[in-house]
């Protein structure tokens, strides 16, 4: 008899697997990686037949593939995946592909109240101005589609039921969404060039159906069993990480970097921090994103200690990071930012450079310009804890957490919190059988990890204002190197 559940988390880079018993207990977990395309003019696409195969090369290493009773499904948010029943029309227009800059310009020409309308920004990365790009430049791939599906789960979703579904956090983040009305917004699509029925349905919390019988064959796993579309990435993460209820936050150092908290009531006024729509619609996931965290840490690493790893750098600058007097000030964009500006031609800076300046103080800049980024986005979000849960490759970095520590003035609390997207797809799976979900992962550690602030958080407090002047200052320096 089946008594596993299964979360699985479609990732920009990676699917990752999860498997638990009823109890919460973690039998195995299992990753693999998936290709990206890049292009000059912004081109980041990925084909969703790849996705299909890494998912089955994970299942294929699973211990006991009879014995899972659900599947649960998370996974990158704000795709474009053009299909025609389970075939792909085209390779997936990534979150990240930012080539329709000319059919989001137009869009905000043709909808003065698109951005109150989705209650977001919106710019070249939404899934509208990718519908329109499609139609003006791919007009017989948008012919060819009978769906256009919204990210890597519904497409997962598609294969395996039959099922073209999308949950509200995923359809907050394509400019496609009234918030107000709770659907799709009609003038949107008329002015991308995409009909109605062409977009999944909109559920209201998990969407459920039954493994195919061809899927499961393919995927070597019982049919019948329980399918589940949970909320998109970082809903997912949210939820596996501290729960849903009004007041739960955290803190990501991925490749991206965010800070993310659950508030009541639906989203508000438009700012540079992304409001998604949770499950229930009587709650909104407030992020701040800064677009490259653990990318920043990663390029500051190759340029000025090539020859050392992090945990190396953790221990050659261990005594330093408590230093600031020849540390210049850092903006971490390398591509862009989002928060607090939203704006494409931002990139890296240093400002304050001394002759003492080494390669020491620049690399722990860079930490400390992610930092002080996340820090701007939770001020703009009202957001301030005395305990922050950190997740992402970042948590394990000993500089890195003191550094956030003091720029925050809070305690970081980490720990074993792998995973978080895929553990709450795992709760979804659960919850699909009827079963009791696992706590929130935060809830659960058994050691914990404490990172408290030192006395350099005074020192960070003098320069959060003249950071944050920086993004305004250099603005217009980048946009003209652009």
């Amino acid at each position: 008899m089946g008594d596993l559940f299964v979360g699985i988390d479609l990732g920009s880079t990676r699917v990752k697997v999860v498997v638990a018993t009823p109890d919460g207990r973690v039998v195995q977990r299992v990753q693999d990686d998936i290709p990206t395309a890049t292009g000059p003019s912004g081109e980041m696409e990925q084909d969703p037949s790849a996705w299909w195969q890494s998912l089955r090369t994970c299942l294929a290493r699973l211990d006991d593939p009879r014995r899972v009773v659900a599947l649960g499904l998370t996974g990158q948010m704000q795709d474009l995946v053009p299909v025609a029943g389970s075939r792909p029309v085209r390779r997936a227009l990534l979150y990240s592909d930012v080539r329709a800059s000319h059919e989001a310009q137009r869009l905000h020409q043709l909808l003065t109240d698109w951005e109150s309308t989705t209650a977001n920004q919106q710019d070249a990365s939404s899934v509208a101005a990718k519908i329109g790009w499609l139609a003006q430049h791919e007009a017989s791939s948008l012919k060819a589609s009978r769906q256009l599906l919204l990210g890597a789960p519904g497409y997962l979703m598609m294969r395996m039921t039959g099922r073209a579904v999308c949950d509200p956090v995923t359809a907050s983040t394509t400019g496609l969404l009234d918030v107000a009305g709770r659907c799709w917004s009609f003038d949107v699509l008329e002015a991308c060039g995409a009909s109605p029925e062409l977009l999944p349905e909109l559920v209201d919390g998990d969407a459920v159906g039954e493994l195919s019988a061809a899927a499961a064959r393919d995927l070597g796993l019982l049919s019948g069993i329980a399918v589940v579309h949970g909320m998109g990435d970082a809903g997912a993460a949210t939820d596996g990480l501290v729960g849903t209820t009004p007041g739960s936050a955290y803190v990501n150092l991925g490749t991206t970097g965010w800070v993310a908290g659950v508030v009541d009531g639906l989203p508000g006024e438009v700012t540079s921090t992304h409001q998604l729509v949770m499950p229930g619609w009587s709650s909104t996931l407030r992020i701040g994103a800064v677009l490259s965290a653990g990318a920043t840490a990663e390029w500051a690493r190759r340029q000025f200690f090539d020859g050392l790893d992090f945990d190396d750098l953790d221990r050659v600058l261990a005594e330093r990071v408590l230093e600031l007097d020849n540390r210049p000030l850092c903006l971490p964009g390398l591509g862009g930012e989002r928060t607090p500006v939203r704006d494409e031609s931002l990139r890296g800076t240093f400002v304050g450079i001394t002759r003492r300046t080494d390669p020491g103080d620049l690399y722990l800049a860079a930490l400390t310009g992610v930092a002080m980024g996340l820090r701007h986005a939770a001020g703009d979000m009202g957001w301030r804890q005395d305990r922050i849960a950190l997740a992402g490759g970042g948590a394990d970095s000993d500089l890195w957490r003191q550094v956030l520590a003091d720029v925050f003035a809070a305690t970081v609390v980490t720990g074993d919190l792998t995973e978080p997207g895929a553990w709450s797809a795992l709760r979804a799976a659960a919850r699909a059988v009827g079963a009791e979900p696992p706590a929130p992962l935060v809830k659960d550690l058994a050691e914990p990890q404490l990172t408290q602030p030192s006395w350099m958080a005074h020192r960070y407090e003098d320069q959060i204002e003249a950071h944050r002047a920086l993004y305004d200052a250099v603005a217009p320096i980048c946009r003209a190197l652009v």
